[in-house]
């Protein structure tokens, strides 16, 4: 057939429609096409003209969510490729932000056993007002440093905010794992080759990874560790999303081969 007859047509919006298995989707297409050139046949031996015929075949099939049992819509590829772009997003995005979540954690014992000062630097004197001593003693009335209340206020700080960037990791890992379940169209789930995302997330970790680890060790030489733990804290958080991105993409990759065999 020429490219652009009703029946191609069909076959191309129902490729990007299809989920399942590679297997699935060769026997579905497969079983489609040939009711279609049946019915082709069909109609051009009651006399019809071919391009008739061909939109007849078509018409008779129905449109192709009734074959997949899903709605047709977002079938273009850079639709597809826009979802599959936001997947991505959402799971590196959603990980680091729940692995700043885990550094809040380990600078908090970082802090427990090292002190404050292991965490974070005080503001060098001078850079600092009276007004500012009193706003940290007053959140800190146990102490009468200024220095000691300051540096209890600014772990308190770094803590909280890793929390936060925990949760709001949490409730985009929750976005992702909703969008995908939703966006299970052949077209989404092949818009990028497999593993990519999770292959970004790995080089991205492991460049935080390293570039914490040297200013960790930094701190520890220049400053005699005073506010190493934070980026040490960092480090290891990284590790963790090295370690969970590598997995995912060794899956990812041994889940593609088998359906290619399959």
């Amino acid at each position: 057939m020429s490219a652009g007859d009703p029946v191609e047509d069909y076959l191309d919006r129902l490729l990007l429609t299809l989920g399942g298995s590679p297997r699935q989707v060769r026997h579905t297409l497969a079983e489609v096409e040939a009711h279609l050139h049946d019915a082709v046949a069909e109609g051009m031996a009651a006399g019809l003209p071919a391009s008739e015929a061909q939109a007849a075949a078509v018409a008779r099939i129905g449109p192709a969510h009734a074959v997949t049992g899903r709605v047709a819509a977002f079938s273009r590829p850079s639709a597809a490729l826009i979802r599959r772009t936001a997947l991505a997003g959402a799971l590196v995005g959603g990980v680091a932000l729940v692995a700043v979540g885990v550094s809040g954690a380990i600078s908090w014992l970082l802090a427990s056993v090292g002190g404050g000062t292991f965490l974070t630097a005080p503001f060098p004197p001078g850079t600092y007002s009276r007004a500012d001593c009193a706003r940290w003693l007053a959140a800190d009335p146990a102490t009468r440093s200024c220095v000691r209340a300051m540096t209890y206020d600014h772990t308190g700080e770094v803590i909280a905010g890793s929390f936060a960037a925990g949760i709001l990791g949490l409730l985009v890992l929750a976005a992702f794992w909703s969008m995908r379940r939703r966006w299970q169209d052949r077209g989404t789930l092949t818009a990028l080759p497999a593993g990519s995302a999770e292959a970004v997330g790995v080089a991205l970790a492991g460049l935080v990874m390293m570039v914490t680890v040297v200013t960790g060790i930094d701190a520890e030489m220049v400053q005699r560790g005073v506010g190493a733990g934070r980026p040490f804290s960092l480090a290891i958080a990284a590790l963790g999303a090295v370690v969970f991105f590598a997995i995912r993409f060794r899956q990812a990759i041994r889940s593609r081969r088998r359906a290619l065999i399959s």
